[in-house]
């Protein structure tokens, strides 16, 4: 996903009540279909399991995952997969 976005840091100006599904697709005209790629599962329905979402430090899953009302001032925050572990 780092490959995905030109930025690292976007502002948008959102209408009220926008959701998380929203601006991924804004986010997704904005940055091109490799960060809809990176972001979906490759059905394009849900979003992809690696992927955390985070709204002012909470994560969307424990919210209303992609349906999340977002509100001014809101920070949203996309991890993109992390590997680790031992070799």
């Amino acid at each position: 996903m780092a490959g995905s976005l030109d930025k690292n840091k976007y502002e948008i100006d959102m209408s009220p009540g926008l959701t998380v599904r929203e601006l991924l697709k804004e986010l997704s005209y904005l940055a091109g279909p490799g960060f809809a790629d990176s972001v979906y599962d490759p059905a394009g329905r849900r979003l992809n399991e690696y992927i955390t979402i985070f709204i002012n430090s909470k994560e969307i899953r424990s919210l209303a995952g992609l349906d999340t009302r977002l509100k001014a001032g809101d920070v949203v925050t996309i991890l993109p997969p992390m590997a680790g572990g031992l070799d």
